[in-house]
């Protein structure tokens, strides 16, 4: 018994000896007290702005990335300034605010250059890890177009598309097949006579290209003026073969301009057969709950120019040049543009920048009403390259539109009517430039 208990005496000395005579780098290992935790970053609020993009900065989009800044970047908060008195950009510049970010169309890029709003954020973006290799080529390369020298002033976050959108209870209605993808201009103005007419004492016009001869005219890459010498550029060949195409949309009887609002006569009052536009995928849901039965095709193409459409209209966010929180603002951009963010818009059903064929296939996808439409087809054509247009591109089309309402309405020939245009535009730009 004694040796037993000698012998366990022994075993408990050696246990407790061998605990005590661990190394000095055991012991510094195990002493080590727990790192504290990395500091919070301070709370920083964003101050976003838009010009022309209020479509895009809606509820949807902001619930959406919310939900994922929260979970990667706490610290950071966006309040978006309204397109409104006192909180447009242009009234924000007045006051002396700049925004820290700022979401445009990629044709109002160039114009902040004499702001000295904008930057090139290549640099910014290769540290913040942002490969630019995931956005399909045509929309960076619409953004580098704004400069001169090909810099990045920001990156993409959502595109425009054109479609054609059509009500399927006016073709069942008159026995005429559907639109279908691949349709040249011409198939889709023979196929608008069969189903412009009066029924019941209503009339139902055919087709409406949406924004008269100027998106028509974008698919042939042509503009009211030329940006280089600011000088128009309407009276010649190519705008003549645009006037009479859409001119002959308007001549199909019962098919004429009109005054209310082609979208309000395709939603509303559901007397529109077929409506040309771009991004209507939320307004036509909302309007689906209304009675609305409605399908999308592919854009109608030149036939010289197969699955083409006009001008995309990207729309842009961008970090200011002299913002205050311009790395966090980088992380913002970050985020909106990662595929996850562009994967959850996506499913709302908005048009992403990137190539990802996951986030294309996931168009719509949470939206049920959009669920049976024909998705697809929006992808089966893709955009001209956007135009380095002129400061004055907006006021010489505005210009164009009226001497080609003036030509459709019989007041002058087509002649007449660009050359008058080519003339009101010179002397527009010379007023201009002389204030």
């Amino acid at each position: 018994m004694r040796t037993r208990s000698f012998l366990s005496l022994l075993s408990i000395g050696v246990i407790l000896f061998t605990g005590c005579s661990r190394t000095p780098s055991e012991q510094g290992a195990q002493g080590e007290q727990p790192k504290p935790p990395p500091a919070k970053a301070n709370p920083v609020t964003l101050q976003v702005a838009s010009q022309g993009a209020s479509t895009v900065l809606d509820e949807e989009f902001k619930n959406v990335v919310q939900s994922f800044l929260e979970k990667k970047y706490p610290h950071i908060t966006l309040n978006y300034n309204p397109e409104s008195a006192g909180t447009s950009l242009d009234a924000l510049l007045a006051s002396g605010t700049i925004p820290d970010l700022i979401v445009t169309f990629n044709g109002n890029l160039a114009s902040y250059k004499e702001k000295e709003l904008v930057s090139d954020m290549t640099s910014l973006f290769r540290t913040a890890n942002i490969d630019l290799n995931r956005f399909e080529p045509g929309y960076i390369s619409d953004v580098k177009n704004a400069s001169d020298k090909g810099e990045m002033y920001g990156l993409p976050i959502n595109v425009n598309y054109h479609a054609m959108y059509y009500n399927k209870d006016i073709f069942d209605k008159f026995g005429a097949a559907y639109p279908t993808d691949g349709m040249s201009w011409e198939q889709l103005i023979d196929l608008a006579k069969k189903v412009t007419r009066m029924e019941g004492g209503t009339g139902f016009r055919g087709l409406d290209p949406g924004n008269t001869v100027i998106w028509m005219s974008q698919p042939l890459s042509i503009a009211a003026i030329d940006p280089k010498t600011d000088k128009a550029s309407v009276n010649n060949d190519k705008w003549s073969r645009v006037f009479k195409l859409a001119k002959s949309i308007y001549d199909i009887p019962g098919n004429g301009l009109i005054t209310p609002s082609p979208k309000d006569q395709f939603m509303k009052s559901k007397t529109l057969a077929v409506l040309l536009d771009l991004n209507l995928l939320t307004q036509l849901s909302a309007a689906g709950k209304d009675g609305l039965n409605w399908d999308i095709a592919q854009y109608p193409s030149y036939t010289e120019k197969p699955n083409t459409y006009g001008n995309a209209s990207v729309y842009v966010m961008l970090a200011t040049k002299t913002g205050k929180h311009r790395d966090e603002a980088v992380k913002a951009i970050e985020l909106i543009t990662s595929e996850e963010v562009q994967l959850a818009l996506s499913r709302k059903g908005r048009l992403s920048p990137l190539k990802s064929d996951q986030v294309k296939q996931a168009l719509g996808a949470d939206n049920p009403d959009l669920k049976s439409k024909r998705l697809p087809s929006i992808f089966k054509s893709i955009p001209v390259e956007y135009p380095v247009a002129s400061p004055y591109r907006g006021k010489a089309e505005g210009v164009l539109v009226n001497k080609f309402r003036e030509y459709v309405n019989g007041t002058i020939d087509e002649n007449t009517a660009l050359a008058q245009a080519e003339e009101e535009i010179n002397k527009l730009v010379a007023a201009e430039k002389s204030k």
